[in-house]
């Protein structure tokens, strides 16, 4: 068994074996950006079949962004093999190191932690990733929450000069303030920018909202999509002046309350890092008991200068990059 570079051409018609629509999204997203597709291959005479692959991206430490290795195929050490070549990749290349997350509770994650930790990869930061399914059960109970708790705190906000807007409807002038009020008010280390013009992670613009008092920007939800059936919580964010106001649940609402309405979206899913206290004291006290699914995700590096500084990630779009997700 070799691992070596695939091909556009392999990558698209010469794999052997059919992709999970994230794999495929991987594999796309990584060929236009300059990315690399490692591909675990058996010899077969005078061809090679592929057996797995590997989806890595250069930066100033190279990320592995994406493993599979189909389900015939697992348990025989391919996925191993595809780790350390994209390690020996990041030396050939020069990176500071490897980054790479995996989902605990999910079968393939807690392969792929293994096999990571094992090839002395270290956990640098957790998250926890919350899932809601727009079903009977999560509407009851998302109904449930607006009648006892958010519907008197989001009126109380109404009568006190706070109003919501959808991306999608807000006028220039309030997109104007909205970008001002990001730059001066805000947690500097969210950019909202990544997603508002992303072509893959496609802001779904009607599902996010602008919180506003007055003309002043008070909070923001920001929601991508990359296939038109999931939404994704990229950004919640409220501003320094208005933090303790509660206006962070104005877009939140408005954000659950359009996707209930439009049952456009069949699934939404949030990551929320460990080292967020007050987003996961929201987590605790709002979210938890309408989730569908909470699993914790593992951020992991091998660095191979052990006096390189310790960046912390800040989700999808931070500058450190450190996103995997796999499927042994």
């Amino acid at each position: 068994m070799i691992v070596k570079e695939l091909s556009l051409l392999e990558c698209l018609f010469e794999l052997g074996f059919g992709l999970p629509p994230l794999g495929n999204f991987m594999v796309r997203s990584a060929l236009k950006k300059d990315g690399t597709v490692l591909g675990a291959c058996l010899n077969e005479g005078d061809t090679a079949r592929c057996v797995g692959l590997a989806v890595v991206n250069s930066g100033k430490a190279l990320t592995i962004d994406y493993v599979f290795v189909p389900e015939e195929y697992r348990g025989r050490g391919y996925g191993t093999k595809l780790v350390a070549a994209a390690t020996t990749l990041a030396k050939e290349r020069e990176a500071v190191g490897v980054r790479a997350r995996a989902v605990m509770g999910d079968p393939s994650g807690e392969v792929f932690a293994q096999i990571l930790e094992r090839n002395g990869f270290e956990v640098y930061d957790r998250a926890r990733l919350v899932s809601f399914a727009d079903d009977d059960r999560t509407r009851t109970a998302w109904q449930e929450f607006v009648q006892d708790r958010a519907g008197r705190i989001c009126a109380k906000l109404k009568d006190r000069g706070y109003w919501t807007v959808s991306f999608a409807d807000a006028s220039p002038e309030v997109l104007q303030h909205f970008q001002e009020d990001v730059k001066q008010h805000f947690p500097p280390h969210l950019n909202p920018n990544i997603f508002l013009n992303n072509r893959e992670h496609r802001l779904a613009a009607d599902h996010s909202f602008i919180a506003l008092k007055g003309d002043e920007c008070a909070a923001y939800t920001l929601v991508t999509t990359i296939d038109g059936k999931t939404l994704s919580f990229q950004q919640l964010s409220a501003s320094r002046k208005h933090q303790r106001s509660g206006a962070f649940l104005l877009p939140v609402v408005a954000t659950v309350e359009t996707a209930f309405a439009k049952r456009q979206y069949k699934l939404m899913s949030a990551m929320v890092y460990d080292s967020n206290e007050n987003m996961n004291r929201l987590v605790d006290g709002f979210i938890a008991p309408l989730a569908t699914s909470i699993k914790t995700q593992r951020f992991y590096r091998l660095l191979f200068q052990e006096h390189l500084p310790r960046q912390e990630c800040h989700g999808e779009g931070c500058q450190n990059e450190s996103c995997c997700t796999s499927s042994m």
